[in-house]
């Protein structure tokens, strides 16, 4: 007969982060075996404070601290009622000791609360109502130095209990195993969803409690990495004995929910929460539906190099990989929406979210345009539109404006098919299973992309050199510094390579689009200083009319001098030299300040020699 139950082995969070060998020796000798060992701890973990920037347009940083703290406080009320205060409120130390949160959070109060809250803070019962308004001040504050952000503290690593107990014989959850993208996705605050099950016990129950760990990728013995786990597996049975090894998942459970559907209907759905997260290993407050058009959750580099671009109202000002918006947003709201942003991305839905979470913010100075930013400078023999026929030398401004219109128009008549095609859905749906489930899929990814078969934005050829204030270059990348991650195998040093090779192009088109007098910011989410110190460097090499600016405000650390003895796989490339290191950012996951890892570089833009010497 088969057990319904999973014997766990020590069920803990202790995941080891797994690398391609040579970037992972890469990036040891860049950093140092210790500290790149610090960085790969705190990787596997979410940042414990959240980042909240406000929209200052629509209300203010006060009113939102306050909404926020009562959400806070609501929410534990609900949750110790429907837990019956369950949970343990204690976190895991590395040796497996647990210590109140107080003393063991991954990041403590006095790393991250402003000094004047940490002053204020003095001992007091919990459950007493003052404790509790106490507390959620210190969990929800604005940043010192950022006046339109407010950080959210959560808590974690938490002990969670796995063991349920039934007429005195203690036995293990049930357990759902959930793929690596779901297992991060619940460890940033989200439930478990249909699509991101792999496997579970037998016999598991709607409203039953049950174990979440996580299936993440391993070498397949031929070079490569798989999960190595068919989807429907039933733990426990012969098959599941053969693709899983307990020893090696002891350490990947994320926490305990409840099941929202029977175990056939896991694997029969296709939509839906499956399950419904109680106790987290990390617990992090959601903002999913709160405060929409106030509020939008953001990592602090991304907001700091919103302001590092120091925008002006009235200028121009170009996004050139914009999606999904959290940045061009931001930069619009510091323009006081007084002015022109125009955003870029090479893929119509992208665009659709810049468009969405524009108008979801009420801002009008944003034009979201499909391009491919690789193509984003005119060139002198290029018309700037069939329609216009007009020669390059005409006001951009104007040629700019006409652009946006046509592609505006034609975004607004893609957003009405949306009705439509949500009718067309029910529709398809009451026709009975088999011609819903054809129809339905294709309703469903017209509703998805707002748009009408054959009905494309009309293409756009660039814009003139020169034509914009400033330029932003969140530039595409390896994104090896976002967390939590629970994998980094997929990444070699040749993709590295191409990475940067392909950041450079896109340096190249930036640098021709700003003006003399204009700025550029150059960021990536990766700890790799070949996409990082390397293009800052190549960019310094190649433009002398480019030089590295100052930085308002500053909270990342320095940049990586040297790189001569680093060897990427192909070369020994140059990164920072002595002095310049502190004229970039580099946010670090293992520093005090608990954000992904960053970069930012901002570079002045002067007159090119040979235009100085006419």
């Amino acid at each position: 007969m088969e057990n319904t139950t999973t014997t766990l082995l020590e069920p803990t969070y202790r995941p080891r982060l797994e690398w391609n060998t040579e970037v992972y020796e890469y990036l040891s000798k860049a950093y140092g075996h210790q500290h790149f060992a610090q960085i790969c701890n705190a990787l596997i973990r979410p940042a414990i404070q959240s980042c909240v920037r406000v929209n200052t347009l629509e209300t203010t940083t006060a009113e939102v601290i306050r909404k926020l703290r009562k959400h806070l406080l609501k929410k534990k009320e609900v949750t110790e009622e429907a837990t019956g205060n369950h949970h343990t409120g204690t976190t895991q130390k590395e040796d497996g000791v647990s210590l109140p949160l107080t003393q063991a959070a991954a990041v403590s109060s006095e790393d991250i609360l402003p000094r004047q809250q940490q002053q204020q803070q003095v001992p007091a019962a919990a459950g007493d109502p003052k404790f509790e308004e106490r507390n959620a001040a210190e969990c929800c504050f604005e940043h010192e130095l950022l006046k339109n952000v407010v950080l959210v503290r959560g808590k974690g690593p938490c002990n969670i209990n796995y063991k349920i107990v039934k007429e005195d014989n203690e036995s293990g959850l049930k357990e759902v195993v959930v793929s690596r993208k779901c297992g991060e996705a619940v460890l940033r605050g989200a439930h478990v969803f249909v699509p991101g099950v792999l496997a579970c016990s037998g016999h598991v129950e709607r409203g039953e409690m049950v174990a979440v760990s996580v299936a993440v990728e391993r070498p397949d013995g031929a070079g490569g990495w798989c999960v190595g786990v068919t989807r429907g597996t039933t733990l426990s049975s012969q098959h599941a004995n053969s693709q899983f090894e307990d020893t090696s998942r002891s350490g990947w459970f994320i926490g305990t929910g409840r099941a929202m559907m029977t175990r056939a209907s896991l694997f029969r759905e296709t939509k839906g929460v499956a399950v419904e997260m109680v106790d987290r290993v990390f617990d992090l407050p959601s903002f999913n539906g709160l405060l929409t058009g106030d509020i939008f959750l953001q990592n602090l580099p991304s907001v700091v190099a919103a302001h590092v671009l120091d925008p002006k109202p009235g200028e121009r000002i170009l996004d050139m990989c914009a999606a999904p918006g959290g940045k061009t947003t931001a930069i619009a709201m510091l323009m006081e929406d007084k002015g022109e942003i125009i955003a870029l991305d090479r893929s119509h839905n992208k665009v659709s979210d810049i468009v969405r979470l524009s108008e979801e913010m009420k801002l009008t100075c944003i034009h979201a345009m499909k391009m491919d930013a690789l193509k984003s400078v005119l060139s002198e023999s290029t018309k700037i539109d069939n329609c216009l026929n007009q020669p390059c030398n005409l006001d951009p401004r104007q040629s700019s404006a006409c652009l946006v219109d046509k592609q505006n128009a034609a975004g607004s008549r893609m957003r009405k098919t949306e009705v439509q095609t949500t009718a067309a859905l029910k529709s398809s749906l009451d026709k009975g299973a088999y011609a819903s489930r054809a129809e339905a899929r294709k309703a469903a990814r017209r509703l998805k992309t707002g748009q009408n078969v054959g009905e494309q934005l009309p293409p756009i050829k660039g814009f003139c050199p020169r034509s914009f204030d400033r330029v932003l270059l969140d530039a595409p990348c390896s994104a090896l510094g976002l967390r939590p991650r629970l994998f980094a195998g997929q990444e070699t040093l040749e993709s590295l390579r191409k990475h940067s090779n392909y950041q450079r192009r896109m340096l190249d088109q930036a640098v021709q689009l700003v003006r003399p007098g204009g700025s550029l910011v150059y960021s990536t989410c990766t700890l790799n200083p070949g996409e990082n110190e390397a293009v800052v460097r190549y960019a310094l090499d190649t433009y002398p009319f480019l030089s590295l600016a100052p930085q308002h405000p500053r909270i990342g650390g320095p940049g990586l001098v040297g790189g001569q003895d680093v060897f990427d796989g192909s070369a020994f490339r140059s990164w920072l030299r002595e002095g310049e290191q502190h004229m970039v950012q580099r946010f670090d996951p293992s520093g005090p300040n608990d954000t992904i890892g960053f970069f930012i570089a901002k570079f002045a833009v002067d007159l090119p020699l040979e235009e100085l010497a006419m």
